[in-house]
């Protein structure tokens, strides 16, 4: 499933960089996001940053914390929020 995914990545990438006359705002592709997840047709969780940008998987996250406390050793959970910057 991880080279589908990373397929449909690369394929969203070339679409967005594609120019076009019609293009979808953030906020339309969030609810287009969300659709796909209401009927299953995106069957795995997704996260939504703070920011509202993009959406990421769970694991992100888990590895960015990974990271953070292998690179600064013991670390706040504030210092540690700005090194993911995900809203939870």
């Amino acid at each position: 499933m991880d080279d589908e995914l990373l397929e449909l990545q690369r394929q969203f990438e070339l679409a967005q960089q594609a120019k076009s006359s019609i293009r979808l705002s953030e906020r339309n592709v969030v609810e287009l996001v969300q659709k796909l997840q209401e009927i299953h047709i995106i069957d795995f969780e997704l996260l939504l940053i703070v920011f509202g940008e993009e959406y990421i998987t769970p694991e992100q996250p888990r590895h960015k914390i990974v990271e953070g406390v292998k690179k600064l050793g013991r670390v706040s959970l504030i210092d540690l929020a700005d090194t993911i910057v995900v809203g939870l």
